[in-house]
């Protein structure tokens, strides 16, 4: 049987199963494991959209931001429990505060590509007939970097993995761990990992199971093996740092192009990833 997870991954090499994954390495966002290389797979879904220019040919609707601008490319994919590896998604939105009068869609491939101004931080919002509202986690690039896949969980999920999450006054947080070493014994597992949102004691923290499909730990205090967690309770508005903590490890959010900080806005799922090191 197949594994329905839901992974945030930092480019680790694929899980079977569904995964949700923010992997931003060296300015990739991903939703379940890629490789570690900047060119990943894609996923797909449908939604009735404008038809989008070849992305190598960008025009002024193309750059968000002001100059000077790098080359920004992403794979939109649909996930979903018939198709856990997914296939290219046409007709996903993407915006971001960064431009807010400039919508993308995605093409046939699951393809959006253009330019956005370099060492600025900003984070996207993606939106699909279907699937999950989700925000990315802050990124920051100074370099081109392309081909990185954004994996899309289908609308049903939300209920299993937030069950209290109202789409017109809830905002929710869905955490994915990774590890960075193979073999460092307790730091190369991901259970154990305990997450808080500092400055912000109400925040509530759930952490899901391993299995087939995650479900509520009650009273749970730290992730399973599955490294998962979601935190709701926070009110839309500025963006939040995390922090958590595994006996004999560290545990950080900012690494490559990743700020190390979530955006929160209501109606949104925001992505993030966790890396546990020795």
């Amino acid at each position: 049987m197949r594994r329905f997870a839901i992974a945030l991954a930092a480019c680790a090499v694929p899980a079977a199963g569904v995964g949700f994954a923010a992997c931003v390495d060296g300015g990739r966002v991903t939703v379940n494991p890629a490789g570690a290389d900047a060119t990943t797979t894609a996923e797909g879904g449908t939604v009735d959209a404008p038809t989008v220019d070849a992305p190598e040919e960008l025009a002024v609707a193309d750059v968000c931001g002001n100059p000077p601008w790098v080359t920004l490319g992403i794979i939109v994919v649909a996930l979903s429990i018939d198709d856990p590896d997914g296939s290219p998604l046409g007709g996903a939105q993407f915006t971001s505060p960064l431009c807010p009068g400039l919508v993308q869609y995605s093409d046939e491939g699951g393809i959006i590509q253009g330019q956005v101004s370099a060492n600025v931080p900003f984070y996207g919002r993606l939106e699909a007939n279907g699937f999950i509202p989700e925000l990315a986690p802050e990124l920051e690039f100074d370099a081109d970097s392309t081909g990185h896949k954004i994996q899309m969980l289908p609308a049903i999920i939300e209920g299993i993995i937030l069950p209290t999450f109202d789409a017109s006054a809830s905002t929710a947080i869905v955490i994915a761990s990774q590890k960075l070493v193979d073999d460092a014994g307790a730091c190369s597992t991901l259970d154990g990992i305990s997450f808080t949102v500092p400055g912000h004691p109400e925040a509530q923290v759930t952490y899901f199971a391993a299995g087939t499909i995650p479900t509520p730990i009650v009273g749970g205090t730290a992730t399973s093996t599955s490294g998962l967690a979601a935190i709701t309770g926070l009110s839309a508005g500025p963006l939040v740092t995390l922090a958590a903590t595994k006996t004999g490890c560290s545990v950080v959010f900012n690494r490559n192009s990743l700020t190390g900080r979530v955006p929160l806005e209501t109606g949104f799922v925001s992505l993030m990833p966790a890396y546990l090191t020795p």
